[in-house]
């Protein structure tokens, strides 16, 4: 399969498994609005779960790497607060990539290989350098970044199902400033 017949299949995968779930989406239903033949897709995963486990591996590589490059340098308050505006600025650009993610982090993140770099890698990262540098404060650095990640994904999950309808990018300043004060070392400036 030609490298653009396979990204149309990884594309048509995402939209579908995106709008109906892994569960409900069949090889069919992607064959189908790929426009390439079932057996097709069958030459190169053994079944939709393989096409969905690469698939998440891909996205989620690519997540990591463009959250870490979107962070940038610099003090990290400032790196914090472009990760939480970059990551809402890719729900309204790419919704399902990211509906896709989220849905299907239950199945894929055990999937994912010891070593490979995460989302959480780089939160934990940045709060790392943060500590060290001293705008937040001494804590488990695991623990600051999953409450970061963890702010970042709930207003996600709550657009995704409709309970949140204010525009993310409207709320990232918002989510931001109430992470980096809760974040920041007593006497630190944010």
């Amino acid at each position: 399969m030609p490298i653009d017949v396979r990204q149309k299949v990884r594309d048509a995968a995402l939209a579908l498994f995106a709008q109906k779930g892994v569960k409900a989406t069949t090889i069919k239903d992607i064959a189908r609005a790929a426009g390439v033949s079932e057996g097709a897709l069958y030459r190169h995963w053994a079944s939709k779960e393989d096409l969905a486990a690469d698939l998440f591996a891909a996205e989620y590589t690519a997540l990591s790497q463009a959250l870490r490059e979107a962070a940038g340098a610099g003090p990290a308050p400032d790196r914090l607060r472009r990760v939480v505006e970059w990551a809402f600025r890719l729900v309204e650009a790419a919704p399902d990539r990211a509906r896709f993610l989220l849905l299907s982090q239950h199945d894929g993140l055990p999937l994912v290989p010891d070593g490979q770099e995460t989302p959480v890698d780089v939160v934990c990262a940045i709060i790392g350098d943060g500590i060290d540098e001293g705008s937040v404060r001494d804590a488990d650095r695991e623990a600051l970044a999953h409450i970061v990640i963890g702010a970042i994904v709930m207003n996600v999950q709550s657009q995704v199902y409709g309970r949140q309808r204010t525009p993310l990018g409207d709320l990232a300043g918002i989510v931001a400033d109430a992470l980096l004060n809760g974040l920041a070392r007593k006497g630190a400036v944010s």
